[in-house]
């Protein structure tokens, strides 16, 4: 399976790219990622951490950090 984190697949950077610019164009952020993340089995854990109360830039900081990742320059990559 590939890493959705890879920030050097520039599919990878599209998507991401692509889903940054709906979350900004949104009303309600939170609930449309609540909606996609719903989807996907592997978003559980950040589903439960999130309705838990824990921050999402916190828990987007530890995923990054966890797979080796500096979460600036991965933001950097999105956000152009």
């Amino acid at each position: 399976m590939p890493n959705p984190f890879n920030v050097n697949n520039s599919n990878n950077n599209n998507m991401f790219r692509d889903l940054y610019q709906a979350m900004k164009q949104t009303n309600n952020p939170y609930d449309m990622f609540m909606r996609l993340a719903g989807q996907n089995p592997q978003m559980q854990p950040i589903i439960r951490a999130m309705q838990g109360g824990m921050n999402p830039q916190e828990i987007f900081n530890n995923m990054c950090r966890q797979r080796g990742i500096n979460p600036q320059q991965f933001i950097k990559n999105i956000t152009g």
